[in-house]
């Protein structure tokens, strides 16, 4: 899950420098039985969720996720 929020941060500041900027609201991994953050040794399903806005358009999107034990 660390790395996954990582990655999805990044690509989210990256999109910021555009024109017009992505500006995020938020980005959270969480358990998609009660939405609370789950934490980076999680395993099962989970699911990214993200709004963010771009000019006057609010963008929201998530993604169901399954982390299984390395």
């Amino acid at each position: 899950p660390r790395t996954v929020r990582a990655a999805a941060r990044a690509v989210l500041d990256a999109a910021a420098l555009l024109e017009p900027p992505l500006v995020l609201d938020y980005v959270a991994l969480v358990d998609p039985s009660d939405f609370t953050e789950v934490a980076d040794d999680h395993t099962g399903e989970a699911v990214l969720a993200v709004a963010a806005k771009v000019g006057d358009t609010r963008l929201i999107d998530n993604v169901r996720l399954w982390f299984g034990v390395a």
